[in-house]
């Protein structure tokens, strides 16, 4: 007993060993950032996007942008591509009639990942509250920036509600297109008989005319063999031996 136990003890022990291997090997590392650093940067972007014209930027070409990108990693320290804060102006100009005039609220949120950190930065809006959120990669570049609008719970059940309708309504036009296509069905079988019609009229006309031809021919072989049989009771009854002396000038058959 004694040296199963001790074999059921040294099982377990390994068994424990390999699953706190395991365990190690799958916990992941996720991106380390200052804090303080990316909420000064949240706030920076949130001004550049809430302040600056659009038409700032239409006809920055690709020196402009790089130029920008310059000036915002130098001044501000925010490392980003150029592209990235013209987008979040016309995020939030786009997103402005629905958020109605905005106040940050310096509530921040964050979503570390291996790769990749997600900053929500709050906001309160004079029509709709809303969240910037900022995506950094692995090197704490700033790769997107977007304004989104918070709706209420009425408001997002009555978008669900008129989405709902949308599809349903869509289905039932489906349904209504294919019932009408079935229904079309009934009348191929219809035309396929008339095409068959049409080409078969030809045949049919010969066929008629070779009847009666066929039955004109029939007519006159009963005709001379009706001639012969008249000639030979003739003959009979008069005791000829031959029919060469009588003549049938006509017959006529009566219908």
């Amino acid at each position: 007993m004694t040296i199963i136990m001790k074999k059921l003890l040294s099982l377990l022990l390994m068994l424990t060993c390999v699953l706190g291997l395991t365990a190690c090997n799958g916990e992941k590392e996720m991106i380390k950032y200052d804090q303080e650093t990316i909420e000064t940067q949240c706030q920076i972007v949130y001004v550049l996007a809430t302040t600056t014209d659009p038409a700032t930027f239409e006809d920055y070409n690709i020196d402009d942008k790089q130029l920008l990108e310059d000036a915002l990693a130098q001044v501000y320290g925010v490392r980003a591509e150029g592209d990235v804060i013209i987008n979040a102006v016309n995020s939030y100009v786009n997103s402005q009639e629905l958020i109605g005039d905005a106040v940050a609220t310096n509530n921040y949120v964050f979503t570390a990942k291996e790769d990749e950190l997600i900053v929500g930065y709050e906001f309160e809006g004079s029509v709709h509250n809303g969240v910037m959120e900022l995506i950094y990669d692995e090197n704490l570049h700033i790769t997107a920036v977007t304004f989104n609008v918070e709706y209420s719970l009425a408001e997002s059940m009555e978008k669900a509600g008129v989405n709902t309708l949308i599809g349903m309504g869509t289905v039932f036009v489906m349904l209504i297109l294919i019932s009408l296509i079935i229904s079309t069905f009934s009348f191929i079988p219809k035309i396929q008989a008339a095409f068959a019609k049409k080409e078969k009229t030809p045949d049919s006309v010969d066929s008629a005319i070779a009847g009666i031809i066929e039955r004109e021919e029939v007519e006159e072989s009963d005709d001379l063999e009706l001639v012969a049989v008249i000639a030979a009771a003739i003959a009979a009854s008069e005791g000829a031996s031959s029919t060469d002396g009588f003549v049938v000038r006509s017959i006529k058959r009566i219908r």
